[in-house]
């Protein structure tokens, strides 16, 4: 029997890590999912998450209010110490592999970020993550118990499996957090690239930033979602995130890459996708060799195209 523990500062992301732990514990024959709730007024996504972890343990403090590492971690060790775990599976987003590196550091076990794939091989987990630019993958076993194991976000589906779990709340002593908000400005909203059914990209062929609206219509006609390559994030700042093993790992039923070169790192991030359409000015563009169609043209006037029989489509 196997005891799997999951956490992650975020609820949505807590039903990713059910699904792996679900499949894990069905392939090590038998065990128990334990979700670590951890935070400040959280106590709301109790009942959610006890319908996919066998327990749930809640650690609700005014003292977690900000993101203090250390009292995460001091928090999370209290349930570590309860439920004894095998394997810690972590969200890997920012705070995520934070929380796992320093989890390894305290508990002087391995540790794995960026995690994609989970397999279980003769009765051992082998994670896989991504090396050498994406040109391939590395395979690694963790000898310790736990493991931890950081899951990269959109790596599974949420999941479907409903349980009647219990809730239980720790009482636990945490030191009043060193770190003191000065100031607070809100996030520019970005989409959520990894739960959208279509995907619509673009990449360093579009010219202006005002050239975004004309991509938007035609995602929003096939009712998808507009995300970027990475120089338009990064390098331009022309939105918060962007697709790519650097950034957001998608597996669409459409994903469209209009002007997208498809360098290695950026199809390391879309790899997954059920159809993968191209529009690029390049005949020799790498992305035409992941694609399952691909146009060869210039998107100035191949997109206006598209979004016009759409439209025709639309109407009859």
């Amino acid at each position: 029997m196997v005891t799997i523990l999951s956490y992650s500062e975020r609820a949505d992301l807590q039903l990713e890590l059910a699904s792996l732990a679900n499949e894990l514990i069905s392939k090590l024959g038998g065990g128990v999912s334990v979700s670590a709730l951890i935070g400040y007024n959280v106590k709301g996504n109790a009942d959610m998450l006890s319908k996919y972890f066998d327990r749930v343990f809640i650690i609700d403090s005014e003292n977690l209010k900000l993101f203090d590492l250390s009292n995460y971690v001091s928090a999370l060790m209290e349930v570590v110490n309860k439920v004894k775990p095998d394997i810690i599976l972590v969200s890997g987003n920012r705070r995520g592999g934070a929380v796992a590196s320093a989890l390894s550091a305290v508990l002087d076990v391995g540790c794995v970020t960026e995690v994609v794939k989970v397999e279980v091989i003769n009765n051992d987990v082998i994670t896989y993550r991504s090396a050498y630019g994406g040109l391939g993958q590395a395979r690694t076993r963790v000898l310790t118990t736990p493991k931890i194991i950081a899951v990269k976000p959109g790596a599974y589906q949420r999941s479907t499996v409903t349980k009647n779990g219990t809730v239980e709340e720790l009482k636990v002593d945490l030191k009043k957090s060193e770190i003191e908000l000065v100031d607070m400005k809100p996030k520019e909203a970005g989409v959520k690239l990894n739960e959208a059914d279509i995907v619509v990209v673009a990449g360093r062929g579009v010219k202006k930033r005002e050239d975004l609206q004309m991509l938007d219509e035609l995602a929003k006609i096939l009712g998808g979602v507009l995300g970027c390559s990475r120089p338009l994030s990064a390098d331009l700042g022309w939105f918060p995130n962007w697709v790519g093993m650097s950034g957001v790992t998608i597996k669409p039923r459409l994903y469209i890459g209009i002007g997208v070169s498809g360098q290695i790192q950026h199809v390391a991030g879309i790899r997954d996708s059920k159809i993968i359409v191209a529009i690029n000015i390049d005949p020799n563009a790498p992305i035409f060799e992941y694609v399952d169609y691909g146009i060869v043209g210039d998107l100035y006037k191949v997109v206006p195209k598209l979004i016009d029989e759409l439209k025709k489509i639309r109407q009859r």
